[in-house]
């Protein structure tokens, strides 16, 4: 009782928040794709607490309407990730291929629709599960799922890849929270595949489902927290992809553009001229775009530079200055009354995180430790 209790309020915060996601303006496809998972993972879970509770009985015609829903988690999931990245504004059709497999078995499920109440009722197992199909399916289902996480996550990080290529300031691009998010869901389809195990050496289906809606009433639970307490959950990543940077960088891979050896060292020369003496890293929002409009050359070009010759990118490139400009302000007289924290902004970094983190990076040790070991 108290489960299903559980599960029928899961499902009713997973319904508001789907809402609340479909009405959001910015991210729009993104943000009604996430509603939608919201929505799938509600109707398992209310249909659990119908089911668990007995009153299935009296709502037959609801019965199975859960069984080919299990195939639309990981393709919303992904479509999710590859809009928000992209900032695609509408689905083309290769988008749609992914609901193949859905379609497919819910076609697949339509004889079992047409039963009158009393046939729904009696395929229905001990636990309320449904029995209809081949035992393949469940396991076809649970693979399905597990098979897309390899692919979003190859999507992050090609992502920050990109991102790490045109800004030396990557928090507000910084897509962790995605990561995490879709972690959760990797840790939650185990939950599932391990429980699918123990249903089949148990010889039942529905025996230990009530860990996993539980463990699904809790990411939904989970995500309307984050949602409510940073609202960059769901609009964070407009702010800052939208930019002609980003949208650049969508489709393009790095290739070489033909520039000679020589006339590569040149501009790698006039690059470090214009960093030691101009100091263009103090500018914490500083971009590719920035650095090549100042160097007079395409973006593209600057890129290649910066690898060929550097050997880095361009995020830990400017970041490398940034760290030499702390150290040789370290113990300067002027800088005696200053915090290591403010002549890491002065130098161009914009958070206190960043900081130590990049200049533990780029010495093996934190600015602290740096210091310390100037006076040794």
């Amino acid at each position: 009782m108290f489960l299903n209790t559980v599960f029928l309020l899961g499902a009713i915060h997973g319904v508001v928040l789907a809402i609340v996601l479909a009405t959001k303006k910015v991210n729009a496809l993104s943000n009604r794709i996430l509603g939608g998972l919201m929505l799938v993972f509600s109707v398992d879970l209310a249909m659990a607490a119908l089911m668990g509770s007995g009153n299935y009985r009296d709502y037959s015609f609801l019965i199975g309407i859960d069984y080919p829903i299990t195939l639309l988690y990981a393709p919303l999931l992904f479509l999710y990730t590859e809009t928000l990245i992209k900032g695609t504004q509408r689905l083309r059709g290769r988008e749609l291929v992914h609901f193949i497999p859905f379609f497919l078995l819910f076609v697949f499920t339509i004889p079992f629709f047409l039963l009158s109440p009393e046939q729904k009722i009696a395929n229905t197992g001990e636990f309320g599960a449904m029995n209809y199909g081949p035992e393949f399916v469940t396991h076809l289902k649970v693979g399905f799922n597990l098979l897309y996480i390899p692919f979003i996550l190859r999507q992050l990080q090609r992502y920050q890849q990109q991102v790490k290529e045109s800004y030396s300031s990557i928090e507000k691009r910084n897509l962790d929270w995605l990561r995490g998010f879709i972690y959760a869901f990797l840790v939650l389809a185990l939950v599932a595949t391990i429980i699918h195990f123990l249903n089949v050496m148990a010889g039942t289906m529905d025996q230990y489902s009530g860990i996993m809606l539980l463990a699904v009433t809790i990411f939904v639970y989970s995500i309307g927290y984050l949602g409510l307490r940073q609202a960059e959950f769901f609009s964070n990543y407009e702010e800052t992809s939208s930019s002609a940077e980003v949208k650049s960088l969508r489709n393009v891979s790095y290739s070489k553009s033909g520039l000679s050896d020589e006339r590569g060292e040149e501009l790698m020369q006039e690059l470090k001229y214009l960093m030691e003496t101009e100091k263009p890293f103090i500018n914490n929002e500083l971009s590719l775009r920035d650095l090549s409009q100042m160097m007079g050359i395409t973006s593209h070009n600057l890129t290649e530079i910066i690898n060929r010759f550097a050997g880095r990118n361009f995020y830990d490139f400017v970041n490398g200055y940034r760290v030499e400009e702390v150290k040789s302000r370290i113990n300067q007289p002027e800088s005696s009354n200053l915090t290591l924290l403010t002549l890491g902004l002065e130098a161009g970094f914009n958070s206190k995180s960043s900081f130590n983190s990049v200049f533990k990076k780029h010495t093996g040790m934190t600015p602290t430790q740096y210091k310390k070991s100037l006076v040794i």
